[in-house]
């Protein structure tokens, strides 16, 4: 049974895909110039916020996933505009937008972080948006 940040990930790219083309839930997927413009969705790290032990001994644990969808893309002088604009779209997907099956979760948008880089005659960008999703998972009752 995949864990649960594997569902969120294959969530937040079926959103993602009602509005883009190339969505992959990884940050491994190898690109090519065919597939850009990309957008890439991936977890970076998960804390537990509250354990069952800070309950009856019973709870759920209460997760916290840092989570970023980052978009891919080339271009010249109009790239920083080009990455503004998948930003956008990125930004206006997600607002408001529950996970199905998973309804206790709660998105927040943190910020975004910008890269460029240079390869030959081609000026490949990437902006990064980065989300916390607070979630719970269910344990296993102590018999």
């Amino acid at each position: 049974m995949p864990h649960p940040r594997h569902h969120i990930r294959e969530a937040v790219a079926a959103r993602l895909r009602e509005t883009f083309e190339n969505v992959f839930a990884s940050r491994a997927k190898p690109l090519f110039d065919q597939d850009l413009p990309a957008v890439l969705v991936y977890a970076s790290d998960e804390n537990i916020k509250k354990e069952r032990w800070d309950t009856d001994g019973w709870g759920a644990l209460t997760r916290e996933l840092n989570l970023f969808v980052e978009a891919v893309d080339t271009g010249k002088d109009d790239l920083d505009t080009k990455l503004d604009a998948l930003a956008e779209k990125i930004e206006t997907a997600l607002d408001g937008w529950e996970i199905p099956d998973r309804k206790n979760a709660v998105l927040r948008f943190n910020g975004t972080d910008l890269d460029m880089s240079v390869d030959g005659n081609k000026t490949y960008g990437a902006i990064r948006l980065s989300f916390s999703l607070t979630y719970m998972t269910e344990t296993k009752n102590d018999d």
